[in-house]
């Protein structure tokens, strides 16, 4: 089996068929994604909420939402009141 596909593949002309088959695939594949692609384009992407500011104070620590790339900001604790024990 094997010797025979080599000697199918060692003949020029098939070599020239197999070539011209494989370009027209090629062609043809590459035709059917560009219009696959210009019929049924992506959704567009729809823009994020705007972010909303969350403080901390007296000392604490806030984290609201989606913090990935997002500013934290922690309060110094000073000018809180004293809590009583």
């Amino acid at each position: 089996m094997l010797k025979k596909t080599w000697q199918f593949l060692q003949d020029e002309k098939n070599q020239r068929m197999l070539t011209l088959i494989g370009g027209g695939l090629a062609v043809a594949v590459g035709a059917l994604w560009t219009a696959f692609v210009y019929f049924f384009p992506t959704h567009e992407v729809k823009p994020s909420p705007p972010q909303s500011k969350i403080e901390a104070d007296c000392g604490s620590v806030a984290i609201g939402g989606d913090v990935s790339g997002a500013t934290i900001t922690a309060g110094s604790g000073s000018g809180c009141p004293k809590r009583g024990r």
